[in-house]
């Protein structure tokens, strides 16, 4: 139960995160792949920190919490098929982009985190 209840608070919270990058921009669609590049890095870093000083209950609020709330899948598809439609392209970029992101992150937490002591 406790487990739950971080993630929930933890997805709430990446929630709004998201909702709020839609005012950085007018775009709502450079909001989504905003918020899912911040997160995908955010999460490619914070998954090397907690193999190394998390603690189980941090992994849940901060990874499938925060980030698995901030970050969203269906979001990208109302962008490629919905009202103001994007496109195939623009999904192969938010997959692209994405995964070129968290390498990023998880090398950079790679050399930068010390291991637990």
């Amino acid at each position: 139960m406790k487990a739950v209840l971080l993630v929930a608070i933890g997805g709430a919270l990446g929630s709004l995160t998201r909702y709020a990058l839609t005012f950085v921009t007018s775009d709502s669609a450079a909001a989504t792949l905003n918020a899912n590049l911040i997160g995908v890095a955010l999460a490619g870093y914070l998954l090397v920190l907690m193999e190394r000083r998390g603690t189980q209950n941090v992994r849940w609020f901060l990874l499938p919490g925060f980030c698995g709330g901030m970050t969203t899948f269906s979001a990208i598809t109302i962008e490629v098929v919905g009202e103001n439609a994007k496109g195939f392209g623009y999904l192969v970029l938010t997959a692209v982009a994405s995964l070129i992101t968290i390498v990023i992150a998880i090398a950079y937490g790679r050399a930068t985190i010390k291991a637990k002591p």
